[in-house]
């Protein structure tokens, strides 16, 4: 009888592992995810965009002062990133923990897909960038995953994971332009 109980103890224990909401090894350990960001100097100075944090706030920002751009490695420090944050200027939405939980997951897999080759399609149109950002605890450095760029030069993350990522993002603008 004990040995029934213990082993019907060990099975309820281990289901809970399964549990995302309630296992640290599912909870989210950096700070920024996700940037949407248009950058254009052809015209005069346009930059705006925003962050989307661990705790699912969507961060705009517009014209900010002292931003820091991943450097051209693609990587950017934890403490620039958290200035970046702290210099956007609105809180603009608000994403369900459960679904950021979910799509941040897919990020990984988004990281080892192929991009293409910077392809030139237009000329003064500036650059439009959707992506995620895996933080690297050994450096303290965020890793930018480019999920797709579009403007003077078009890049292409060809995995479905990406793609799946890259609508998600979409449809945050497309929220965001509702809401105005």
């Amino acid at each position: 009888m004990r040995r029934a109980f213990f082993i019907f103890a060990i099975l309820l224990l281990t289901s809970c592992a399964h549990v995302p909401n309630e296992n640290p090894r599912y909870a989210i350990r950096q700070k920024a995810l996700f940037q949407f960001e248009y950058v254009n100097h052809a015209w005069g100075r346009q930059h705006n965009g925003w962050l989307i944090d661990s705790s699912g706030e969507l961060h705009c920002y517009n014209l900010p002062n002292n931003w820091t751009f991943p450097d051209s490695s693609g990587t950017i420090s934890a403490e620039d990133m958290e200035r970046n944050l702290q210099n956007t200027d609105s809180l603009c939405y608000q994403i369900d923990a459960e679904e950021l939980k979910a799509k941040f997951s897919l990020l990984p897999l988004a990281a080892k897909g192929p991009t293409s080759d910077p392809v030139n399609e237009m000329y003064d149109a500036g650059i439009v960038i959707y992506a995620g950002y895996i933080l690297n605890p050994v450096n303290n450095r965020y890793e930018r995953v480019m999920l797709q760029q579009t403007g003077d030069f078009r890049i292409d993350n060809q995995s479905a994971q990406a793609k799946e990522l890259y609508e998600w993002l979409l449809s945050m603008n497309q929220k965001l332009t509702e809401k105005q």
